[in-house]
């Protein structure tokens, strides 16, 4: 699998398992509509979701990331 098809499924994955996770919450704690719910899950998720992109060093790409939790980049 190529080094930015990994980074994609990724960022999908991550940002997945957050939105669903905060959404499930949200939802059980607060009875809001729908809408409003996938919205404010979705702002979250995004903030909190680790970001990774394919950084091309010394001839050789490597998958990268961040996240706001930790400080600098980690390789995958």
């Amino acid at each position: 699998m190529k080094p930015k098809t990994k980074a994609i499924l990724y960022n999908f994955i991550a940002f997945m398992l957050i939105f669903l996770a905060f959404r499930l919450t949200i939802g059980f704690v607060l009875k809001l509509n729908t809408l409003w719910l996938a919205l404010i899950s979705a702002v979250i998720a995004s903030i909190l979701a680790p970001k990774f992109a394919v950084v091309n060093e010394g001839g050789k790409e490597k998958v990268l990331m961040s996240s706001i939790f930790t400080k600098g980049h980690k390789e995958m």
